[in-house]
């Protein structure tokens, strides 16, 4: 059975609310920006019809296994062929993209700048990200959403965080 791109990207998604949970958590054994950076480049794949997220499954499996392997039992289970189909807008998920490579853009970049903290809040905000995208939050607008996850960084740090990813939302 080929793994199809909604099902891919679905898994990713899924991965990534994992990942934002561990670094918020502060695992010691995981390397934050190396996750998030290989997150970032397998999505970034969708919808690229010479080298779809699909073909790209076992690339990011690879990586995460080595770059962080103690990471990997948690997402183990979102590569195996029998893992069902997770159920989502697509379109939806698609549109947002972006805003996912660039919120891991911004948790690397204060990761490296030694902000933990910052980096840790910007987690707490993206680890809802993918259930906003499976639809977790359907009693919510899509700007309601925008403003209850992302909008009180500015408010506890006095700097941007998803502003510049707002239009997204409306």
């Amino acid at each position: 059975m080929r793994l199809n791109e909604k099902n891919a990207l679905g898994r990713v998604i899924l991965i990534l609310k994992e990942a934002y949970s561990a670094i918020g958590e502060d695992a010691i054994t995981l390397n934050p920006c190396a996750l998030l950076d290989s997150l970032s480049a397998a999505i970034s794949h969708c919808k690229n019809e010479k080298e779809p997220l699909s073909d790209c499954m076992k690339v990011l499996k690879r990586e995460i296994k080595s770059k962080n392997k103690f990471f990997y039992p948690k997402v183990d289970l979102f590569f195996r062929k029998t893992f069902p189909s997770p159920d989502f807008d697509y379109e939806k998920a698609l549109k947002h993209i972006p805003a996912i490579i660039y919120g891991g853009d911004m948790i690397c970049s204060k990761l490296i700048k030694g902000e933990t903290e910052k980096a840790k809040a910007m987690c707490d905000a993206m680890k809802s990200y993918p259930g906003f995208l499976m639809g977790e939050f359907s009693a919510l607008t899509d700007m309601q959403f925008y403003e209850l996850v992302f909008g009180y960084f500015p408010k506890l740090y006095d700097e941007d965080f998803m502003g510049e990813m707002k239009p997204l939302f409306k």
